[in-house]
């Protein structure tokens, strides 16, 4: 028997858009000026440890619930299999896998490009939060705090920004979807500091439209979950300094 169509996503706008990315805006906002400073002033808990746990806790793992039930609101047959389609949570075959090799490479590029020209008129210019200087150094317990706020991460924003969130804003924008998903992406980092919001213009435009491109979160997933395993790298080698 031939499986049920798949109903098409409602369209959304800009302001519906823009009110998602801003709930979960505010969160991250609180939660780095709020919940880190006061789990370390009052139990000495290290910023660091204090965004893993708080940042996946209160921002995290709310927007992978959040984009997951919304999307099985939309999908006329309740079961996982419609839910990682209306997702678009496809394996990955040889087109997508050197899209993601390849949108990798174009991210590193361009992010390099930016760092050295903002270090090159702004010696100062540092693109890391407050909360994530350390001593460089690897530590066994900072990576098994920081696994919990990686998965959650990825998963977090791929399923919802571009699994649940993507396809809306294309019924509603059409090809250009990318782009505002990828802006307000952008935006939503605000409280990291702009020397952040300025370095990841090149992911959080190109991620975007590559996953259009290829209609398949998956490929969101593997170059997002690369470029911040990289950038967790560089935090804990002190390179980010």
């Amino acid at each position: 028997m031939q499986a049920p169509a798949e109903t098409t996503p409602p369209p959304v706008g800009l302001v519906a858009s823009t009110s998602m990315f801003a709930v979960f805006s505010i969160l991250l906002w609180l939660t780095t000026e709020a919940v880190i400073p006061r789990l370390r002033d009052a139990f000495g808990i290290s910023p660091i440890i204090g965004w893993y746990v708080s940042g996946s806790t209160f921002v995290l793992v709310p927007i992978l619930v959040f984009g997951c039930l919304m999307a099985w609101r939309e999908i006329p047959k309740r079961d996982l299999g419609s839910l990682r389609r209306r997702l678009r949570l496809n394996a990955m075959n040889r087109g997508d896998v050197i899209w993601a090799i390849g949108g990798l490479f174009a991210i590193a590029i361009t992010t390099a490009a930016i760092l050295a020209l903002a270090r090159y008129l702004d010696p100062s210019f540092h693109p890391s939060p407050w909360f994530l200087l350390q001593p460089p150094g690897w530590h066994t317990w900072v990576f098994a705090a920081w696994l919990p706020l990686f998965v959650s991460n990825i998963l977090g924003e791929e399923l919802c920004w571009r699994g649940y969130l993507l396809p809306r804003q294309e019924a509603g924008f059409g090809p250009m979807a990318w782009l505002p998903n990828g802006i307000l992406w952008c935006l939503f980092h605000w409280s990291f500091g702009w020397p952040i919001v300025v370095t990841l213009l090149p992911l959080t435009l190109l991620l975007p439209w590559i996953v259009q491109r290829r209609q398949n979160t998956s490929v969101g997933i593997v170059i997002h979950g690369a470029f911040n395993a990289a950038g967790f790298i560089a935090v804990t080698s002190g390179a980010s300094s």
